[in-house]
């Protein structure tokens, strides 16, 4: 995940920016904020920032040692809550907090980032409700969401939305050309193919190597159909292989905090070498599962231009005229469509859809790759 060093570096959002700029200078910092909008358009990155600048010395995400802490996770009057598989459970907000109770070993307040509020359970929402109401002095929560309506309505009504704003293929091309210096034509096919994900359009500009995941999974649906049974399994083996590489950690990271624990107490250094264990494990986890959410969504964005190419040519439109995501692959593509028909790529399309939900679920990577090509080649 790309870190933000300052407000500048969240594009599209001037709105909600201004908003917590604004409130930061007047200390009116509203205590439970609830960040939603699509995936990818700067929530978790604004909540960090947020997070950096009430815990900063100066009151400003500046790159401060404060600051630096906050965007490796370690910061220890920062306490983030993610999602064990797809489930945010009553322990962990449990635990959460005790933290806020607990006075501030650095900065003046303590802060609670909630990734992925939405995936709290019945049973962890309302153990969080009076907290969210009467929050502990001196503490901040921020709560991150695709939607207000995804949470409880109490959960929801307790906090002051901060909705941040869907980008178009357009502000995605405008900002890889004049912010990261791609020619006109790569960040077109960047911005094409994030299917609007500013984020995962940037992090595909700054490291090329991670699309490579969203290529397997159209070079993988483009050969499946001619491929045998154990060409397929094989397919599926080399697969698993593949996204098991996408999980090796940055070593600078690890020497800059041994650096940083050296110089803290005893108590400090157990506590924050436990919060940069959690924070590795559940990154591992994290660049795992995305490298596999990309090679599916690979895999379904061909089987959805087949789908396009044929309710389009049924409907007597012209082909050329077709919005295609993978441009680069239409002729395999138009031959492809020949033999597999529109509810045949919806098919396909649903059986994918069903894949992401059992990885969502944290099912065996393995076993769902096995499991998917041959439910594909229906088998």
């Amino acid at each position: 995940m790309i870190a933000c060093k300052n407000w500048n570096e969240i594009y599209g959002q001037d709105r909600a920016i201004a908003f917590l700029k604004h409130s930061l200078e007047r200390g009116e910092i509203p205590h439970a904020l609830l960040f939603t909008g699509p995936k990818g358009v700067g929530k978790y990155s604004s909540a960090l920032l947020l997070a950096a600048a009430l815990l900063c010395p100066y009151k400003k995400p500046d790159g401060c040692a404060a600051c630096k802490k906050v965007a490796r996770g370690v910061h220890p009057d920062l306490h983030i809550i993610e999602a064990e598989g797809n489930i945010i459970r009553r322990e962990q907000i449990t635990e959460a907090e005790r933290e806020l109770n607990r006075k501030a070993y650095e900065a003046a307040c303590k802060v609670i980032i909630l990734d992925d509020a939405n995936l709290m359970n019945a049973e962890a929402a309302n153990s969080f409700l009076k907290t969210l109401e009467e929050p502990p002095p001196e503490s901040n929560i921020i709560l991150v969401s695709t939607s207000k309506e995804s949470l409880l309505p109490t959960v929801a009504s307790r906090c002051h939305e901060l909705p941040f704003a869907a980008l178009g293929k357009k502000d995605i091309e405008s900002f890889l050309i004049n912010a990261e210096g791609l020619d006109a034509a790569e960040a077109e096919r960047l911005a094409r193919k994030s299917g609007g994900i500013f984020g995962r359009a940037l992090i595909w500009a700054r490291n090329p190597d991670i699309e490579d995941n969203w290529n397997r999974g159209v070079e993988i649906a483009a050969s499946l159909r001619r491929s045998s049974l154990l060409q397929a399994l094989e397919e599926a083996e080399e697969a698993r292989q593949r996204l098991g590489e996408a999980t090796e950690a940055e070593p600078q990271e690890k020497i800059d905090l041994e650096a940083y624990l050296k110089a803290v107490d005893k108590r400090s250094r157990e506590r924050l070498e436990k919060s940069f264990e959690e924070k590795e494990k559940r990154e591992t986890a994290r660049l795992k599962r995305q490298a596999a959410v990309d090679l599916f969504d690979g895999m379904s964005s061909f089987y959805r231009d087949i789908m396009l190419l044929n309710m389009t040519e049924e409907a007597g439109g012209l082909s050329t005229e077709v919005s295609l995501i993978n441009l680069e692959w239409r002729e395999e593509l138009e031959r492809e469509a020949l033999h597999i028909g529109s509810a045949e790529s919806m098919r396909r399309l649903q059986v994918l859809h069903r894949a992401r939900k059992a990885l969502e679920a944290n099912v065996d990577l393995g076993l769902l790759l096995d499991s998917l090509l041959l439910e594909l080649k229906n088998v």
